[in-house]
């Protein structure tokens, strides 16, 4: 994963997590809406169907890196939900630090 990346440095800029942690990924954290966006202006049937970006999910951290900006990426395993529950499109995505939080309860 971070064979191109060569870091000199001898604190870390980069951790990868073996086995992978749960974590709660808040999905508003990493795909924000867009700016102007209002709920009554979208279809049933895009509320229903489409990608809920809105939602908390649970996601597998594997690894951790470090931004020119002093922030922490995390490298996620999940699955983003429809609106209605009934389907899902599974990505690994970087996610900022703020939109993480250990999962305490992960399914078994």
């Amino acid at each position: 994963m971070f064979e191109s990346w060569s870091d000199e440095f001898s604190a870390p800029l980069r951790r990868v997590l073996d086995p992978p942690a749960p974590v709660l990924v808040d999905l508003t954290a990493v795909l924000a809406p867009a700016p102007g966006y209002r709920r009554d202006e979208v279809s049933m049937r895009t509320k229903t169907a489409g990608l809920d970006t809105t939602a908390t999910v649970p996601g597998l951290l594997h690894a951790w890196a470090r931004t020119i900006t002093g922030g922490w990426i995390g490298l996620v395993h999940l699955a983003i939900p429809t609106g209605n529950r009934s389907g899902y499109v599974e990505t690994r995505q970087w996610c900022p630090a703020h939109a993480l939080t250990p999962n305490e309860n992960p399914a078994r």
